[in-house]
């Protein structure tokens, strides 16, 4: 197909439609837990179609171009889904594709990526992010699907202002509620929430008083939209826009809150520590999952690499101001809503650190806490020790003897570490050998176990 510039035209946005068969994903998804995020309201994006198609207009003359036809490569034809993950693959093909032909056409460089598509330095796993090249890791700019059967993203104005109790209300919330919380994460200005029937344009604002969201919404249906715009012109706007002002850091912070949860008191404080002491009473006992504020945690973005079940990255933990310090942390970081097993395994490894508590702080690290951000986030937070012994390093006898030794320290426990690889020993600047990443650690079952894993050490 053809298109050109500034309007670019897109007649082959390619429709889909439910399996002939009916068969479908689930309608309920996972229940939302609490607190919320701290969006307070939404107020429509008025100048939108004339910020998109300057930021083309500025686009096109600085690369010099001129508004003549040229062709795109586009899938156009109907295709039948059954999931979000079938929408995630039409997408790809039907419409990012698309904006990323017609974005390098105007010499921007850039693409959508997926999550598992390197070490994006992003907090969270939204379903694709536009990122600028291996140079600029950061997204520039979040996207989140969903399916409308499961969330129909009708009137998300009128949904957030009315909490409504219908299913299909309640999971279009949630859907908001979550890709604002990835904007926020990674201070992005701009998010864009589809359901392919429907696309919302979002841009985080504020007034004095309250966090906000811009929004402008194309209907794929609506047989009388408000403004002749082509969703190709639409995405690639977006694009642009983010590309030049994608940083969003509120002009009006708010007080960082004096405890982890919303509001303090002794009596939180004394809760606080009778459930830690609980928990750490039994062999088998369980750090409580505790609501952080996210202003108590200041994720450095640039240090995220990805794990095997979600990110590592450090932050500072700020603590209640009428103690000292705050606390420097690496933080194990899941998405529970992209990916709710993987947050179990988190809690499964919080009770390894229960289990081996006098260990903390000599072989294994010490526990700051288990946390969950807005539903969104699941974390452990953990003391830093060190960097990770590289694959390629010559490992001597002494340095096998430590790791031996700390290895030993966890089986006198009568537990195996349970996966004894390279990356899972890390050395301190003073040459301390610590254990990390605690999710398979379990009681020994026979003796033979131990002396396995001792091997497995000698054979590093």
């Amino acid at each position: 197909m053809t298109t050109s510039l500034p309007d670019l035209p897109f007649p082959n946005y390619g429709n889909i439609e439910l399996e002939p068969g009916g068969f479908h994903s689930n309608v309920r998804t996972s229940c939302w837990t609490y607190p919320r995020t701290d969006l307070a309201t939404m107020i429509p994006w008025t100048t939108f179609p004339g910020d998109v198609h300057q930021a083309i207009v500025s686009a096109t003359a600085r690369a010099g171009l001129a508004p003549t036809p040229f062709p795109i490569s586009a899938w156009g034809e109907k295709r039948y889904v059954e999931n979000e993950s079938k929408i995630h693959s039409h997408a790809q093909y039907a419409l990012h594709e698309p904006v990323e032909q017609v974005v390098n056409r105007l010499e921007v460089r850039g693409r959508f990526v997926s999550p598992g598509s390197g070490n994006t330095a992003i907090i969270g796993d939204p379903d694709f992010s536009w990122i600028m090249g291996p140079a600029q890791q950061h997204p520039k700019l979040i996207v989140e699907y969903k399916t409308w059967w499961a969330a129909d993203l009708t009137d998300l104005h009128a949904v957030h202002a009315h909490r409504p109790r219908d299913v299909l209300g309640r999971q279009s919330l949630d859907a908001l509620q979550q890709i604002y919380g990835y904007m926020t994460f990674n201070e992005n200005r701009f998010g864009i929430l589809t359901n392919w029937r429907r696309v919302w344009f979002l841009r985080r604002a504020e007034t004095l008083d309250r966090k906000t969201l811009e929004y402008f919404l194309i209907e794929l249906d609506n047989p009388n939209p408000p403004l002749a715009i082509s969703m190709l012109k639409a995405w690639v706007g977006m694009v642009l826009l983010a590309n030049d002002d994608w940083f969003y850091a509120s002009p009006n912070p708010d007080p960082i809150p004096p405890a982890r949860n919303f509001t303090w008191s002794w009596n939180v404080g004394r809760a606080w520590k009778r459930a830690v002491v609980h928990a750490g009473g039994y062999a088998d006992g369980q750090y409580p999952c505790l609501a952080l504020d996210f202003r108590l945690c200041r994720f450095d973005r640039s240090s995220a690499r990805r794990g095997a079940t979600g990110r590592v990255v450090t932050a500072e933990l700020l603590k209640p101001t009428f103690l000292k310090r705050d606390v420097s942390a690496v933080c194990k970081v899941v998405d529970v809503q992209q990916y709710p097993a993987a947050g179990d395994l988190l809690g499964v490894e919080a009770r390894a650190y229960v289990a081996l508590q006098n260990l903390q702080g000599t072989v294994i690290p010490r526990f700051y806490g288990f946390y969950e951000v807005w539903g969104i986030l699941r974390l452990l937070a953990l003391e830093p020790v060190g960097k990770a012994i590289p694959e390629d390093e010559d490992i001597d006898q002494t340095l096998r003897m430590s790791m031996r030794a700390a290895l030993q320290r966890i089986h006198d426990a009568g537990y195996i570490h349970g996966d004894v690889a390279r990356r899972n020993f890390c050395r301190t600047g003073s040459g301390n050998i610590f254990l990390v990443d605690l999710e398979m650690c379990r009681l020994a079952t026979d003796e033979s176990e131990f002396v396995n894993e001792i091997h497995q050490v000698d054979e590093l």
